[in-house]
């Protein structure tokens, strides 16, 4: 077993959950915890890349299982079947987040810290005014980048007051303006002509159990839809293909263009009327049209899992 303690955010990582490793990691090192190592779960996707090297932060390790009693550190999660193989048997010694909480036990207390705010990100940058210190300017602005992303430029259901608060407090320690360094990262990242069908189901995708299933629901955010029908019966393969190969009962890709705030949920599945319904909707051409909708946390998963729960 290593002495190391390793932070790492969820399988299919995205920004969030790698800046809040990488700068959680640098809070602990200035605070005094030594052997503290930041990690990713899997591999970057295109817009973690463009915020790392805008920034110019080193890519962290990638952290695909852990050993039996390693010491690890989980942020932007908090249930096992999200988390890298073996975490289960690791010796967790926090959890900072800020989705709802999942069945977990630990063989011992620790240290959780989960709050209703957009981005993880904001709890860590808050953390860092907690302990009287200053973010240096590249983990300022890999801060800033994943509440950006997680809130959609402020645009989501799930962005609260201190999101924004703690943005304009990053920003100015970063050096940009927070609309237009988000729009140019998610410009970046939402080149379809660049992506295949896998990497799209991959680079953002959850598990959950809802009631007896497990369904996975991804997202890709996109700045339009120009070019999208091209790649649309390669991807909807690709995605039943996944949902097969998982076992999963549904599998979910919700298709959000940020620049009209709305969802194309494309659903796979043997009944995927049932998952219609959860919204009040219809199954048109295997998709639900979800007008308004932008964040899976608060606007999809709630929904599926009170209708497969009930």
């Amino acid at each position: 077993m290593s002495d190391k303690i390793y932070v790492v955010g969820h399988k299919s990582p995205d920004t969030d959950s790698v800046c809040s490793a990488i700068a959680l990691a640098r809070l602990k090192e200035l605070t005094g915890t030594a052997n503290v190592v930041p990690c990713s779960a899997g591999k970057l996707n295109k817009e973690t890349e463009y915020v790392l090297n805008y920034y110019g932060v080193a890519i962290p390790e990638v952290l695909a299982s852990v050993e039996a009693k390693q010491k690890l550190i989980l942020v932007d999660h908090n249930e096992y079947g999200q988390a890298v193989a073996g975490a289960d048997q690791a010796q967790l010694v926090q959890i900072v987040d800020h989705h709802k909480v999942g069945g977990f036990q630990t063989a011992e207390p620790l240290y959780v810290r989960i709050e209703p705010v957009g981005s993880t990100c904001t709890i860590v940058a808050q953390a860092y005014k907690e302990a009287g210190l200053v973010p240096e300017k590249p983990i300022a602005g890999i801060l800033l980048a994943a509440i950006l992303s997680d809130t959609v430029i402020f645009k989501s259901p799930t962005c609260t007051e201190l999101d924004k608060t703690i943005a304009a407090e990053l920003a100015a320690i970063a050096g940009v303006e927070p609309k237009t360094f988000g729009i140019d990262m998610f410009k970046a990242s939402s080149n379809i002509a660049e992506r295949t069908p896998q990497s799209m189901i991959e680079e953002d995708l959850k598990a959950f159990t809802m009631g007896p299933h497990k369904i996975g629901v991804g997202q890709v955010s996109l700045m339009g839809m120009d070019g999208f029908e091209d790649v649309r019966a390669n991807l909807t393969a690709a995605i039943e293909a996944h949902r097969v190969a998982q076992d999963m009962r549904y599998l979910c890709l919700m298709i959000t263009d940020i620049l009209t705030d709305t969802t194309e949920l494309i659903v796979k599945g043997d009944n995927p009327e049932e998952v219609a319904k959860a919204f009040g909707k219809e199954i048109v051409n295997g998709s639900v049209d979800l007008p308004g909708v932008l964040s899976r946390k608060k606007q999809v998963v709630p929904q599926m899992t009170t209708y497969f729960q009930g």
